[in-house]
C-alpha cells in the first residue's frame, strides 16, 4: 500500500475548529505508552506535534498508506519560529502605526476635558 499523494497529518492550529473531528479511542496500555514516550521524547527536544492526537494521525498514515513518519529534522521549531518572527515584527509595525494616531488624538480630547474642568470650578467659586 504505497501512498499516490502526501496526505498531510496536521491542521493548523487557528483552523482546528472546523477541520477536526473529534472521537473516542480504545487504545491498549502498550500501544499507549509507546505513545506517550514518543509524546514526552518530542516535548523534551522541543518538536512540534507532540500531542497523541497528532502520533496517532502520523501512525494511521503510515500503517494504510505507507507514508513515511516525519523525521526530527522536519519536526523542528526553527522554520516555524522565524515565520512567527516575521509575523509579530510586521504586526507590531502596524500597532505603532495606530499607537501614535491614538496618541495625539487622545492628547486632543485630553486639552478639551482640562478646560471643562477649568470653568465648572471657577463657577463654583
Amino acid at each position: 500500500m504505497t501512498a499516490t499523494r502526501f496526505v498531510a497529518p496536521y491542521v493548523e492550529h487557528g483552523t482546528k475548529a472546523g477541520s477536526v473531528k473529534k472521537i473516542t479511542v480504545s487504545v491498549p496500555f502498550h500501544i499507549l505508552k509507546l505513545l506517550s514516550d514518543e509524546r514526552t521524547r518530542r516535548q523534551v527536544a522541543n518538536l512540534r506535534h507532540a500531542t497523541n492526537s497528532d502520533l496517532l494521525c502520523e501512525a494511521f498514515l503510515h500503517a494504510f498508506t505507507g507514508q513515511p513518519l516525519p523525521t526530527d529534522e522536519e519536526l523542528r521549531r526553527d522554520m516555524a519560529m522565524k515565520k512567527a518572527a516575521k509575523k509579530k515584527a510586521a504586526k507590531k509595525g502596524a500597532k505603532r502605526k495606530t499607537a501614535r494616531a491614538k496618541t495625539s488624538t487622545a492628547r486632543k480630547t485630553g486639552g478639551m476635558k482640562k478646560k471643562a474642568r477649568r470653568k465648572t470650578a471657577k463657577k463654583a467659586k
